[in-house]
């Protein structure tokens, strides 16, 4: 039987199909992947770890079953055991009917290089995601060794996803074209999250967390994050225990959060007043009440998208400049307009700091209202169309 020409021409075009290996899907992804989900012409597969709870957010469970999700085992280092060594999705990736595979662009997980390795015979686009750069906190030796095998990775790749324009910057100047460089503009959904302010719910919530803490008219500082070392909690504990004696009132903290320095954070705040543990707060609902109470957002250490979720709720975020290694998010805030960015992780310097923007409220209202448009300016519509835009292009490469 001959299939006509015209039939030929109008036969349905099957979906581009996508295959993300992700170690972890944190709340904040599924967002995204909820919009991958509704592009016409793409069909996203995830394949994710459950997470290790001392070291990263689990894996989100509500959300997931509206996208094609498949959890895989994963193996961590036995040394830096936050880090992955191997998740077992190579088989079903190179195996699946998947046109590209997209994976993170770090080199300690193994499966990256079985993909890269292989990638001769699976015939799958590769696209890496991430960073696009890594800071300098390694010895000259191991940096050295370390970016030569970043460059191999990142310079066969097909396209690449970075999360600012840092990364773009710093994969143009190793040498990897720019054409192939896609700014994601890594952020949370902050257009489900800047009309949670208003939500009369979540204001009541907000008073009601106020009484019930007793937080009276004293300033209100709050961390988020995981209670990890790099996070520097100790900074802020020591800051706030030198505010006790130059601010009256002093400042309340609120810690949300969990992670494997809970008992040494616990510890150095035993004796401080007004320092409350909310433990985990994973729904943005019951988080947004914690954001309005507050008067601003300070990590010492590694911010990530922290900034971004205080930002939606017009709170500036204090962080530091040197010996900590941030995150590309850290590239959002701007000193003195949205935040303050503190030289060093000392804590005269924080006393300093946040003495002066407690006591000045001028000052700290424009930078709320600076804080809350940076967010607007932040949208998961953005990463939704630079994801789509990289994955068409690494099919489009010969």
């Amino acid at each position: 039987m001959q299939v006509s020409h015209f039939a030929l021409s109008n036969a349905p075009v099957p979906p581009l199909s996508v295959a993300w290996l992700q170690p972890v899907i944190p709340n904040y992804r599924v967002p995204l992947l909820q919009r991958l989900a509704k592009v016409p012409g793409l069909q996203v597969t995830s394949f994710y770890g459950a997470g290790n709870a001392e070291f990263s957010p689990p894996s989100a469970t509500a959300g997931l079953t509206t996208v094609d999700a498949q959890e895989v085992k994963s193996y961590s280092w036995p040394i830096k055991r936050e880090r992955t060594l191997w998740q077992a999705a190579w088989r079903e990736l190179c195996y699946g009917p998947y046109d590209v595979i997209v994976c993170e662009e770090t080199i300690h997980n193994l499966t990256n290089w079985a993909l890269w390795a292989t990638r001769g015979w699976h015939k799958k686009k590769l696209v890496f995601y991430g960073y696009g750069y890594r800071p300098d906190q390694l010895a000259t030796g191991l940096r050295y060794l370390r970016d030569r095998m970043r460059k191999i990775f990142l310079t066969s790749a097909d396209a690449l996803i970075v999360y600012t324009n840092r990364g773009r910057e710093e994969c143009c100047r190793v040498g990897i074209e720019n054409e192939k460089i896609f700014v994601s503009g890594n952020t949370l959904d902050t257009e489900a999250l800047i009309p949670l302010a208003q939500d009369p719910g979540v204001i009541a919530g907000a008073g009601g967390l106020r009484e019930r803490l007793q937080l009276g008219a004293r300033p209100v500082l709050v961390y988020v994050g995981r209670l990890v070392p790099e996070k520097r909690l100790d900074v802020l504990l020591h800051t706030l225990r030198q505010l006790r004696t130059t601010m009256d009132p002093a400042p309340a903290l609120l810690i949300v959060g969990e992670g494997a320095s809970l008992p040494q954070v616990r510890e150095q705040a035993r004796e401080l007043p007004h320092v409350h543990f909310l433990g985990p707060i994973y729904d943005d609902y019951e988080l947004a009440k914690v954001f309005l109470v507050a008067d601003l957002l300070v990590i010492p250490g590694r911010v990530g998208l922290t900034c971004v979720h205080g930002f939606c709720y017009g709170v500036p975020v204090v962080t530091t400049l040197r010996q900590v290694e941030q995150s590309p998010e850290f590239d959002y805030i701007q000193h003195e307009k949205n935040g303050y960015v503190v030289s060093e992780p000392r804590v005269e310097l924080y006393q300093e700091a946040l003495t002066t923007l407690l006591r000045d409220k001028e000052r700290l209202r424009a930078m709320k209202t600076h804080a809350y448009q940076t967010a607007r300016s932040l949208t998961m519509s953005t990463m939704t169309t630079q994801f789509v835009a990289a994955v068409h292009h690494a099919m489009a490469r010969a």
